[in-house]
């Protein structure tokens, strides 16, 4: 026997090898491995995160509503209207149409408590909320004075009663015997279109308001003085119903230095009957 067939233990690997390197049988096709898939990591992706909701902030208390403003003021500061009465120094005394005399308003003063001497310098304020119409500076009778209109529809607003306002003049007075020039040109106002008008007199110094300044109820217009005719300090308040288109540019008697169209404007104020006294003490009690 030749020598390469021996020994048989060696021969039959290499057909085990042999058959291993076979080619697959004709018609079939290798078996091809599933497609590669891509797994998705979840635990990497970001989380879609949703808008946390909008912290409403606490809202401020509602304020209390602003209380409308008063409709009748004290004139005198650090003093109510029911204070008014005790310091009245000299009363409301009208006198007859087409005389001067004797007192047309009220004198409000305050007192030292101890002397009963009148005393210069409180601030004085708007009784009413109007309109300055005319500002006099140390013009004698009523020195530093204040003229101020006052619509009827705010006189209304006070809760005054309508017919405690005189009733309309239609026409002049007689001539007094009070000095009057007479106008340059006869004021074309109409009696029944009326407005009520409030004089703040003898002021320390020149008024702190300007004419056709708006003015609110409560608003200083300057402090008790004795300007003008005055004999002691006090405030002089007169009120009367007058022409609503009625204007003063000035006024002035008694004194040498007064012209006639001051005089003129005093006269009209004063005596002729187209503006007609009102006792200010009415306004005291008669508020809202």
């Amino acid at each position: 026997m030749p020598t390469w067939l021996k020994p048989a233990g060696i021969i039959f690997p290499l057909l085990v090898l042999l058959v291993g390197c076979t080619s697959a049988p004709a018609g079939t096709l290798p078996a091809t491995p599933p497609p590669a898939v891509a797994l998705t990591n979840t635990l990497a992706a970001t989380p879609t995160r949703l808008p946390s909701p909008t912290a409403t902030p606490p809202q401020p208390p509602t304020p209390p509503p602003t209380p409308d403003p008063p409709a009748v003021c004290s004139p005198l500061e650090g003093y109510a209207l029911s204070d008014l009465a005790g310091m009245i120094v000299n009363p409301y005394a009208p006198p007859p149409v087409g005389s001067d005399q004797p007192h047309q308003g009220i004198d409000l003063a305050q007192l030292d408590p101890a002397t009963r001497i009148a005393l210069p310098g409180l601030p004085v304020r708007a009784l009413l909320a109007g309109e300055v119409v005319m500002v006099t500076n140390n013009r004698f009778p009523y020195g530093n004075a204040v003229l101020v209109k006052v619509p009827f529809d705010a006189v209304t607003a006070t809760g005054l009663n309508p017919t405690a306002l005189p009733t309309p003049m239609p026409t002049l007075a007689a001539n007094p015997a009070l000095t009057c020039p007479q106008p340059e040109n006869i004021p074309a106002w109409d009696p029944n279109h009326r407005a009520l008008f409030v004089l703040y007199a003898h002021l320390q110094n020149t008024p702190m308001v300007q004419p056709g300044e708006q003015i609110r109820c409560g608003q200083e217009l300057g402090t008790i003085g004795d300007s003008g005719n005055a004999l002691n300090p006090h405030l002089h308040l007169e009120v009367r119903v007058g022409p609503a288109d009625a204007a003063l540019s000035g006024m002035a008697h008694y004194d040498n230095s007064a012209t006639p169209m001051e005089m003129a404007a005093y006269c009209l104020w004063r005596v002729s009957g187209w503006f007609q006294p009102v006792n200010p003490e009415i306004f005291f009690a008669e508020t809202k």
